[in-house]
């Protein structure tokens, strides 16, 4: 008897991608789960420009959260902060 195998179809591979990514996220503690999630925001947040991703928590959130999210100035020019010249 002669058996041929199939190569498997565009389907079977998004259902195999589909079952790893539950099987990681199933073996993740809190922390884990807190890290990779954060890697991935972050990795797809850089491939943005800086008015896309101030558009984006405007439109997702609102201005004032954008506000609450900037970097803080004073980190960068230290006269700012303690009002020396």
């Amino acid at each position: 008897m002669n058996m041929t195998t199939q190569s498997p179809n565009e389907q079977d591979r998004e259902q195999l991608v589909e079952n790893y990514a539950w099987h990681i996220i199933d073996g993740l503690d809190h922390k884990s789960a807190d890290q990779m999630l954060f890697d991935l925001l972050t990795r797809e947040y850089d491939k943005l420009t800086w008015d896309e991703v101030t558009d984006e928590i405007v439109e997702l959130y609102d201005e004032d959260t954008l506000i609450d999210l900037l970097p803080d100035s004073s980190e960068t020019d230290p006269s700012e902060a303690t009002g020396w010249q």
